[in-house]
């Protein structure tokens, strides 16, 4: 299943890395990025969240939150997250319960893709912290953004093309900074 722009996502409740308890619809009236990520290790996830907690005072400033979404256990994402801090929320979801509702994809292709034509985003991944763990059994998935309006609806779904693939920060910076949101398909 994947989602189509604009239409209500698909509300949870969870728990952050640390125990706080977290619901979708709490952040109706903020704009919000909820963002899928392979595991804490994994050099393009690094390099992303890297560039998302250097934008992340723009974004906070514009009034949209970060929920960022891993497939590894909480206690692997905080062992990440003591070394790198990141000023947003971090949730682990290793059952994939998170990334099944919300359509997120497995490709081996989609790996073979990054690894062969993303060298320099793996490098630079590496260079920012990654540790990548031949033993995740997840590596096959495959990042997914979603831009949610300050009233609550998915106004623009993005699933990558291979495995480090994300909506351009200049989307993110349009969305964040805009003052209507408006209605796009990925």
């Amino acid at each position: 299943m994947k989602l189509q722009a604009p239409c209500a996502p698909i509300d949870f409740k969870a728990k952050d890395i640390y125990g706080n308890p977290i619901q979708l619809s709490q952040f109706q009236g903020k704009k919000v990025l909820l963002a899928f990520f392979r595991d804490a290790a994994c050099p393009f996830c690094n390099l992303r969240l890297y560039e998302l907690t250097n934008r992340y005072r723009e974004f906070q400033d514009a009034g949209m939150e970060v929920i960022a979404v891993f497939s590894s256990p909480s206690d692997e994402v905080k062992a990440f997250v003591d070394r790198h801090p990141r000023p947003f929320i971090l949730l682990a979801d290793p059952d994939l319960a998170l990334y099944t509702q919300y359509g997120v994809e497995h490709s081996k292709m989609a790996m073979l893709k990054a690894v062969l034509f993303r060298l320099p985003r793996i490098i630079s991944g590496l260079m920012k912290g990654a540790q990548p763990d031949s033993n995740n059994p997840h590596m096959k998935l495959v990042p997914a953004d979603f831009l949610i309006s300050e009233q609550g609806e998915v106004v623009e779904s993005w699933y990558g093309r291979n495995t480090s693939d994300h909506l351009p920060m200049k989307r993110l910076l349009e969305f964040a900074q805009s003052d209507k949101t408006e209605a796009t398909i990925a």
